[in-house]
């Protein structure tokens, strides 16, 4: 009976623990692509910062070492290009600013404008 306890109670401990990480993994996923959605710079600053734990993993030679670095590895693969979304909307940004730019007056307009302002003044 005691064992079957303990059996239990080790259960549910794993299973708490199992949750626990899941959802520290899938939160830093989600920072992760968040933070390289912001920009270049910041996809080549987690890359750098991967690679460099990477490295220590490897270093450090534990038995989990090598599925580590190749977790460590894939991560940077998926966070170097941008998502397919990102991109487009990027594309969609400056179609936009395109358009807009084409609608302002040009600087000749706002010389002879200013000028007649001037002399109005």
């Amino acid at each position: 009976m005691q064992t079957a306890t303990t059996n239990e109670d080790l259960r549910a401990r794993i299973d708490a623990l199992d949750i626990d990480v899941s959802c520290a993994l899938a939160f830093g996923r989600a920072t992760l692509q968040a933070l390289a959605a912001m920009s270049a710079e910041a996809r080549r600053a987690i890359d750098r910062s991967l690679a460099d734990e990477a490295d220590i993993v490897r270093v450090e030679d534990v038995n989990a070492s090598a599925a580590i670095a190749a977790v460590l590895t894939e991560t940077r693969q998926s966070i170097v290009a941008p998502p397919e979304e990102a991109v487009d909307a990027a594309r969609e940004i400056e179609r936009l600013l395109v358009e807009q730019a084409a609608k302002l007056p040009r600087v000749s307009e706002l010389s002879a404008f200013s000028r007649k302002t001037s002399a109005r003044g």
